[in-house]
């Protein structure tokens, strides 16, 4: 069950690249983004589900955004929760998804699973999600990251078809909150892969690689991605975790 604060939202349209040429490696390009708060009660299931597949799944990237709209919301007699997790910059990056040509369902609800960049489904519909994985096509760009020392380099070896962002993502490998507030009032959440820090590394512009230089963040309980991605929020391109 999907569920929006929101009513009436305007969606825009926005030529999405359709085709980008021959893929830069044979592995399928598996990138997952949830959208979801602790204030949702129809969140949990999802946290779940995304938890199944980064265990069972080593090739998908997996990536939880926590939305602040939630942390506002009065549920009765149990008030009110803000998650410490959430944040106007992911509700924002949910917003601009919105207005996108996003394939599946649009719009702005949580919990919101986006696949690649491409398509969008509520983030507990396991089958939804499990076949667009599946159905998943070759990067269109190779990313390597490396660990040298006390930096990361993060090399995009192939030229971009069209203009590109590099963005570098953290984030908390796992989490648990004793909720006290709010819909999910007396629940223990667990969450997996739980952004902290989004970096943009720079701009690619199209038939251009690129090489980017930046300060180790990791540590326990701390992870990293890169992400190539068309235009500032159009399909992934290309993706890797960090060593």
């Amino acid at each position: 069950m999907k569920r929006s604060p929101f009513r009436g939202l305007h969606i825009g349209a926005l030529l999405l690249l359709s085709v980008f040429g021959a893929p830069a490696q044979a592995e399928s390009l598996k990138v997952i983004e949830l959208f979801t708060s602790q204030g949702c009660s129809s969140c949990p299931p999802a946290d779940r589900l995304l938890g199944e597949l980064i265990e069972h799944n080593d090739d998908v990237i997996a990536l939880e955004y926590h939305v602040d709209y939630w942390d506002t919301l009065v549920y009765g007699s149990a008030g009110q929760w803000k998650d410490p997790y959430s944040s106007p910059d992911y509700s924002r990056r949910q917003r601009q998804y919105a207005r996108v040509n996003l394939a599946g369902s649009q719009g702005v609800y949580t919990p919101q699973a986006v696949i690649n960049g491409r398509y969008a489904t509520t983030g507990s519909n396991r089958r939804n999600i499990l076949k667009r994985l599946g159905n998943a096509k070759a990067p269109i760009v190779d990313v390597v990251v490396q660990r040298e020392g006390t930096d990361l380099q993060v090399n995009v070896a192939d030229k971009s078809p069209v203009d590109a962002f590099v963005t570098l993502v953290h984030y908390l490998t796992r989490t648990e909150t004793a909720i006290k507030a709010g819909e999910n009032k007396g629940v223990d959440i667990v969450n997996h892969h739980v952004v902290t820090d989004v970096k943009p590394l720079g701009e690619l512009k199209r038939g251009e690689s690129g090489d980017y230089t930046v300060a180790y963040a990791g540590g326990d309980n701390r992870g990293c991605a890169v992400i190539v991605q068309a235009g500032q929020l159009g399909p992934i391109m290309g993706a890797a975790r960090c060593p």
